[in-house]
Parts: structure tokens; C-alpha cells; sequence
């Protein structure tokens, strides 16, 4: 038994965190937005002189893109389909980043491309991912594992793409067959509301008023949207590499100034490639549902939340079948989720692996139907080929995975069910395997003697508290023993302090 005082709660550095280092010099804030002429109006360009371009022949066009969002596979065949459609001059409405796996990549290649850009309200984000100073309060409402993605993001953006991206202004101003074009990610107005079908055309003609453009472009929304009101054009090009709109295709939109004219387009790409690469890397598994449904974060996540939900039921049915402790296997499954919750600001994984967890409490000890003597690898046999358990291969592999490593070696790329999972769910699957060993101590004599359990975490320890009834030294003991694999993914000493409940 571990018997060492308490240390004191200390600023909490992730496991995500401490697996990819800082490699470059923290940037400085974006400028904020200031007033100008008119004091509703943002901060932008319309005191500076606007580009011009030459007068467009017929026919000639431009090329809108936005929200591209790290997107790599689906930036690629937009600018291939209007290349072929004679279209090779790009106004981009912001946000290269967020979401996707080639933030880089993509940052690189639209400034490769030559095109007239500005930021957008992501961007900005990813720019004060490592500023000292607190976040502010609407950002640390953000899901942590969205937080742990912008962080991501900034890391694998090279320092030449950063301070390209901070050289750019929140609006642009255009002149282009005597047309005065507009571009910015949200509204004229400071703050950046949504514009999109439900806005009145009353505020569309404010709008116009303190834009003072002949043609308002912007994005945000993440949705295809034009309309004329009193000769002024708005126009949203959709989402190019994050689409809102239930249509998972990229979608961009040409515009045609002499005469006046814009078309849409929704382009197939590959999107199991990009879900691939958002995988590999580790971040959220909603961020890759999304690319593949072409619906919103909040969407996702609230299918998910439905579907696994009703499917709870049928993995404790299927458990039973293969007349299973059910009250041990509960008690685990409590504890695992207990850890799971108490350490979000260690592991940094969200909703999608909480339910991956859960599905592994309850089925790790199926593999006692056919004895003791190596039970975890018979319930990662039944759960990669049960019928009955709703999952596909790839969630089989993960949640066998999980359960597998709940007792003896330790997760090892030899093992073919493993070494089958991309670089970030692996990893998460170590981080989920090595809270399900701990919770499985906690519960070794299958009395249930823990309780309730509360974490203390500083950069060396962790230290878990356990209200329990009765005697608990052969589940501390075991926890301890269990904890090889805690200690080496959050690369913290663990420590398991049991106290009395009356």
C-alpha cells in the first residue's frame, strides 16, 4: 500500500497535452474590434483603399469558398471542379481551421492558390490557444475535448501559416466590374451574428447601410444563402469543408459579376478520408461523424447521445445472455464512469468515448461463461463476434480493445485487434483501458465497498478518494496494482485513500 500525503491541487496539464509538445513561440492576441465611422460597424477596411481587380470579361467569374475548416480532401475537389470550370480566382470567406486534420495543409495551399482571404471567428481561436492569460467565460464553456482540438490545431500549424493568419483582417473590401465586394467571415456588425433564410430583409437593408458595399460575402453559418435586397446581393457560399446543411458534399459557389449571376455547387470528395485522418490524430469522434453527415457538432452529438442511449439496453441484454455478475459488473461500470467524469481535465476525452467505456464496464467479464482462466480475452472474442451487440467493426474493435486490457498485459500493438485502430484511437483506448483496471480493483472482492469516489490531480499525482463501507484494503491494494497502466498514459504516481462512510 501507497501511503504518502496528499499534495495540493495544482494547475492540471493533460495527457493529450504532455504527448504533443509545444514547439513553437506563443502568438499574440488577434486586434480586437474597434469602432469606426459608424459605431455599429466592426472593425475592418473601409477606410483603406480596396484592391481592384481588372474589369472581368464576360463570362469571367470568381470562385467563393468558406469554412473550409481543415478540410483537406474537400478544399482539393472544390478547386479541381472550378478549375475545370475555367474558375481559378478565389474569394475566401475564412475559417482554414477547426474540425479537420490538415489545418497546415490547407492554410498552405489556399495562400499557394493566390486567394483574397480573411479570417475567420475559428481562426481567431486558434491563434489564442496558448496565451497565458485566462480564457474567457464563453470559451471555457466549450466541451473540453473542443478545447483540446483548438490546441491541436495551433500545434500542427506551422509559424509561417500562424502568422499568415494573423496578418489577415476580419473584413476585405474589393472593387471588381465596378462592383463594391465585401468579404467577412460573419456580419458587418461588431459581435458577428448569423446571417442566413430567417433573417428579415429590414435587417439586411442595416446591414447594407453600414457595410456600404454592392455585394456582401460571408460564411459562419455553414449554409448556402443569397438574396437581393434594394440591389444589394448577400451571399453565403456554404460550407466547403464543414457543411450544416444534412448534404455531407462540399459546397462552393461562383459568382459571375458582368452580367450578375451566382450558381452553387455541392462537390463529392473523399469524405471516409478526411473522418480517417480526424481519427488518426485524436480528436473527437463527433468531428469526424460530422464530416461524414454534413451536419453540425451539436447535431452529432445529440444522435449519438439518442443512439447509444438505446443501445444500452440491448448490451446489458446481450451481457445477460452470457449470465454475467451483473452487480460487480455494475459496480465497475459506476466507478469506471465516476473516474472517467472526475478526471476530464486529464484525459480530455468526450461524450462518443464516455459511451465506449460504459459499453466495456458492463460487458468486460462476459468471458467468465467460459471459465476464469483467461476471461478477457474470451470477452474480447465474443464482443468482435457477437451478432446481438450493435456495433460495427471498427466500435467492436475499440470497446473489445477496452475490455480486453481491463486485467493483465497491458494494450500492445501486436495485438491484431489493436494495432487494426488508428494512432488516436488507440490512444484513447489506452486512456479508457486504464480507467476501467482501477475501477475493477476498486471492486475486487465484488462487495461493492466503494461508494463514491472523488480525484485530486496535480503534475505528479493522482490522487483518487474513495468513501467505502467496511474494509478496503484488498481493493486499494488492487487498484494500486492495476494502476501500471494509469500511471504510465497520464504519467502521474497514482494514489488510492479510502475513508469510512457512515
Amino acid at each position: 500500500m501507497k501511503d504518502k500525503k496528499k499534495t495540493k491541487n495544482a494547475p492540471v496539464s493533460s495527457w493529450w497535452e504532455e504527448r504533443h509538445k509545444i514547439l513553437q513561440s506563443i502568438t499574440k492576441p488577434a486586434k480586437a474590434d474597434v469602432k469606426i465611422k459608424k459605431p455599429e460597424a466592426k472593425k475592418g477596411t473601409a477606410n483603406l483603399p480596396a484592391p481592384k481587380f481588372p474589369q472581368p470579361k464576360e463570362h469571367e467569374a470568381f470562385l467563393l469558398i468558406g469554412d473550409v475548416h481543415a478540410n483537406l480532401p474537400a478544399l482539393e475537389a472544390v478547386l479541381e471542379d472550378a478549375s475545370n470550370r475555367g474558375v481559378s480566382t478565389i474569394l475566401n470567406v475564412g475559417d482554414y481551421t477547426g474540425y479537420g486534420a490538415f489545418p497546415d495543409e490547407v492554410v498552405r495551399r489556399l495562400r499557394k492558390e493566390n486567394s483574397q482571404s480573411v479570417v475567420g471567428n475559428y481562426d481567431l481561436k486558434v491563434l489564442k490557444a496558448r496565451e497565458k492569460k485566462e480564457e474567457d467565460e464563453r470559451e471555457n464553456e466549450e466541451p473540453l475535448e473542443y478545447r483540446n482540438a483548438i490546441k491541436w490545431t495551433y500545434e500542427n500549424l506551422s509559424k509561417k501559416s500562424r502568422k499568415y493568419l494573423k496578418s489577415l483582417s476580419q473584413e476585405l473590401r474589393i472593387d471588381a466590374g465596378g462592383k463594391r465586394i465585401l468579404l467577412t467571415h460573419k456580419s458587418p456588425l461588431a459581435g458577428g451574428e448569423q446571417i442566413g433564410p430567417d433573417t428579415p430583409d429590414e435587417h439586411l437593408r442595416e446591414l447594407a447601410h453600414l457595410a456600404d458595399a454592392d455585394v456582401i460575402i460571408f460564411g459562419h453559418s455553414h449554409r448556402p444563402f443569397s438574396r437581393e435586397v434594394d440591389g444589394i446581393w448577400f451571399i453565403n457560399p456554404g460550407g466547403t469543408g464543414r457543411q450544416d446543411d444534412g448534404d455531407p458534399r462540399a459546397c462552393f459557389a461562383i459568382l459571375q459579376i458582368n452580367p450578375f449571376e451566382v450558381n452553387y455547387y455541392h462537390i463529392a470528395y473523399d469524405a471516409e478520408k478526411a473522418a480517417t485522418a480526424i481519427r488518426k490524430n485524436g480528436l473527437p469522434e463527433v468531428f469526424a461523424q460530422m464530416t461524414l453527415q454534413g451536419i453540425s457538432p451539436e447535431a452529432v452529438a445529440l444522435e449519438l447521445e439518442k443512439k447509444n442511449e438505446s443501445r444500452l439496453e440491448e448490451v446489458r441484454k446481450t451481457a445477460r445472455s452470457f449470465n454475467y455478475n451483473e452487480g460487480h459488473s455494475n459496480q465497475v461500470t459506476r466507478l469506471a464512469m465516476r473516474l472517467f467524469d472526475e478526471l476530464g481535465e486529464l484525459h480530455g476525452l468526450g461524450a462518443e468515448e464516455r459511451f465506449w467505456l460504459r459499453y466495456a464496464g458492463i460487458l468486460h467479464d462476459i468471458g467468465w461463461v467460459e471459465g476464469q482462466k483467461g476471461h478477457h480475452k474470451t470477452s474480447l472474442r465474443i464482443i468482435l463476434a457477437e451478432p446481438n451487440l450493435p456495433f460495427d467493426e471498427r466500435e467492436r474493435d475499440i470497446v473489445g480493445s477496452i475490455a480486453r486490457y481491463h486485467r493483465k498485459k497491458l494494450p500492445n500493438k501486436g495485438h491484431p485487434h489493436f494495432a487494426s485502430l488508428h494512432r488516436g484511437e488507440r490512444q484513447k483506448v489506452r486512456a479508457l483501458s486504464a480507467i476501467l483496471r482501477v475501477a475493477d480493483g476498486l471492486d475486487f472482492t465484488q462487495q461493492s465497498l466503494v461508494k463514491d469516489i472523488t480525484c485530486e490531480v496535480s503534475p505528479e499525482q493522482v490522487t483518487i478518494n474513495c468513501a467505502v463501507s467496511g474494509e478496503a484494503e484488498i481493493e486499494q491494494k488492487r487498484a494500486l496494482e492495476k494502476g501500471d497502466l494509469f500511471e504510465k498514459v497520464f504519467n502521474r504516481e497514482l494514489i488510492i485513500s479510502p475513508s469510512s462512510t457512515l
